[in-house]
């Protein structure tokens, strides 16, 4: 052991009155252990024989003797586990942090290496033992949760009998009344901390985000002891939260503002709403309860905090089984806490992770495709085509016809492909006036649009100035116009409108067509993801999202089954 960190340690009361820079320390080696909010060191049953020295945080250890259970705090520079070095019984005891907490575990070895240096470390186990004998009776008083989770039960079954028993018996029954409660609460808090702990496992043993937040919400309602719950997670970048309901059987994705509901103001000012009557509160949100016949009456929000104390999700519970949530119930909440924050960032890391790991999956594809394909493809292409000028029987020409299309086909591929693996460059961008640009690129995709039955309809707000690598910008909107025709296979409109917001001009593209199931809106800019279509590599939105962003703007999806699909490109206007 260093003798940096002995100075730290000396300040440990197992080293009271006791010339540390006397002792020698070298053959110490020492076990230090980081437990997290919630863990369990170890348990009822488990055989221990070490000595516990805390660093810093705050540990519950909680003892069955015979028919009382006693549940003992220990703070920085406290000590525990002696009860093996005085050849007591220690194998009821669980042990289980109630902070983030650093401990130097001491081997029994150790501690009698330490204890022939000086009989006073001796000593100080005893007495360390005796204090917490005489103390454990105010110990078991002191514990607020029993006390606000179980007054009022007894007092109203006292206060029943009364009326039959003298003075004397009514004290006797209260003391015992009192004793019962005591050691039920803590019996009950032992099973509290046994379910904290097998909600950190379950919390911990999933990667896949909607899994985790499925995971995360039943942990939370299952030990505030709510009817229902939602997770929000934060999207800075949109300053919004965002979850995911179901409604019937349909995936429905929900989204707040910050500061609008209940769940908005808890992750606008970071603090913990705990309310009995939820439509007494101006900040609820009835909405829901209007639409689904739902009625909540209790409400907790919680907020889930990282390390640098950002809230990055919300939890909000409603209707607790016995009518209101304790503080008690917060506090197992806090218990959680550090496990799902860290759950949900190793989530997005792992996605960020994968996302690359696709990415660079793609790129050498990619570089396949255009070194040792892309050549033979458009010479092929090029002979379909002069094969198609000239005449040629009719079944002749309807094989050329197809040739040419697969062939198209596996030439989108490429350039799909190559354009969503190429890292971002400085490309030759230029100020055109939008309307004039749009009319240029639809007349352009003009023959494919009609070979599929379709047309194109314009609506045009004032003409504004934007900033548009054209060449770039062309393959975004085919790929966009191009999804609308498929969408409708026999045939349709397409809309193409233009609205001014602010500082931004609208792009939207409108289809009648069959629409997206909005469980799939989050994935169709994913890489390979198609929906609803036969051919193409489902790179198209991918690319085109990616081509957007590069020209600092934004594209979303609005799309319902049997409805039509909604396409919003949004840009910034040059003034």
């Amino acid at each position: 052991m260093e003798r940096v960190l002995f100075q730290t340690l000396k300040q440990n009361k197992l080293f009271n009155k006791v010339d540390t820079d006397s002792l020698i320390i070298d053959d110490i080696k020492g076990n230090f252990i980081a437990i997290n909010q919630g863990e369990i060191l170890f348990r009822e049953g488990e055989i221990v024989s070490s000595l516990f020295l805390v660093m810093w945080g705050e540990i519950n250890v909680i003892r069955k003797r015979e028919s009382k259970t006693e549940s003992l705090i220990f703070h920085e520079n406290d000590f525990f586990g002696q009860e093996k070095f005085l050849n007591e019984d220690d194998s009821n005891t669980t042990v289980v942090a109630l902070r983030n907490s650093y401990i130097l575990e001491l081997t029994k070895k150790d501690v009698e290496f330490l204890g022939k240096q000086n009989e006073q470390i001796y000593s100080n186990i005893y007495n360390s033992q005796l204090s917490l004998s005489a103390d454990n009776s105010e110990e078991l008083a002191e514990q607020p949760e029993i006390s606000i989770r179980t007054e009022a039960a007894p007092k109203e079954e006292v206060e029943t009998s009364s009326a039959a028993i003298d003075d004397t018996d009514k004290s006797e029954k209260l003391r015992n009344d009192q004793e019962n409660l005591n050691s039920e609460g803590l019996n009950m808090r032992i099973e509290q901390l046994e379910r904290i702990n097998e909600a950190a496992h379950l919390v911990n043993s999933n990667i896949n985000l909607d899994d985790l937040l499925q995971n995360i919400t039943d942990v939370s309602v299952d030990l505030a002891g709510a009817d229902r719950g939602t997770l929000y997670l934060f999207e800075k970048n949109k300053n919004q939260l965002w979850s995911k309901i179901t409604v019937g059987n349909t995936p429905k994705e929900i989204r707040l503002k910050i500061g609008d509901g209940l769940a908005g103001w808890v992750a606008k000012y970071g603090e913990t709403v705990n309310i009995e009557d939820a439509y007494s509160d101006e900040r609820f949100d009835m909405s829901y309860d209007n639409l689904s016949g739902y009625q909540t009456k209790s409400v907790l929000c919680y907020p889930v905090k990282n390390k640098e104390g950002e809230v990055i999700s919300v939890i909000q519970l409603l209707n607790n089984k016995n009518g209101a949530f304790s503080s008690f119930e917060v506090e197992l909440l806090d218990l959680i806490s550090t496990h799902v924050a860290l759950a949900l960032q190793n989530a997005d890391l792992v996605e960020q992770l994968l996302k690359t790991e696709r990415v660079s999956s793609l790129g050498k594809m990619a570089n396949f495709l255009i070194e040792d394909i892309k050549k033979p493809i458009l010479i092929s292409k090029r002979y379909a085509e002069h094969l198609r000028s000239k005449e040629m029987d009719t079944d002749v020409s309807q094989i050329v016809n197809m040739l040419l299309d697969e062939l198209n086909n596996i030439t989108d591929l490429i350039q799909a492909t190559s354009n969503y693996s190429a890292e971002p460059a400085l490309v030759k961008s230029t100020y055109v006036n939008l309307n004039e640009t749009l009319d240029d690129l639809s007349s352009r995709i003009d023959s494919y649009v009609r070979s599929m039955s379709c047309k194109i309809e314009k609506e045009y707000a004032k003409d504004v100035l934007v900033n548009l690598n054209l060449k770039d910008f062309y393959q975004s909107f085919k790929h966009i116009i191009k999804n609308a025709c498929e969408a409708m296979p026999h045939g349709g409109v397409i809309q193409l409108k233009t609205k001014i917001d602010e500082n931004n001009i609208l792009i939207i593209f409108n289809d009648k067509g069959s629409g997206i199931p909005e469980s799939l809106w989050d994935k169709i800019f994913e890489p390979f993801m198609s929906y609803g279509k036969k051919n193409g590599p489902g790179l198209g939105l991918t690319v085109t999202k990616k081509i957007i962003e590069e020209h600092g703007g934004t594209i979303k999806v609005n799309s319902y089954i049997g409805i039509g699909t909604s396409v919003i490109v949004t840009l910034p206007i040059i003034k």
